[in-house]
């Protein structure tokens, strides 16, 4: 008897993300990946288009690229007690 799990006949992935980027994202042959609003970033002189603002990759692809926007900062103290 064989057993067939709802993937193994065309069923949709299971965990698959996808998100639409909001900037262009350039990446160059040292591996460095870089979001821009137009163009080669500043300072280098070649790069990879990796995806297009408006375009939608995958989530584990976005991740691939190591971008990380900002690092999560401290919450002030709320003075006005």
């Amino acid at each position: 008897m064989t057993l067939m799990s709802h993937h193994s006949y065309g069923g949709s992935e299971v965990g698959k993300a996808n998100m639409i980027l909001k900037k262009d994202v350039w990446c160059n042959d040292a591996g460095e990946c870089k979001e821009t609003t137009g163009g080669l970033p500043k300072g280098w002189a070649k790069g990879k288009l990796m995806g297009r603002k408006g375009q939608e990759v995958s989530d584990a692809d976005y991740k691939s690229w190591n971008l990380v926007a900002t690092k999560a900062k401290e919450p002030k103290e709320n003075k006005a007690k």
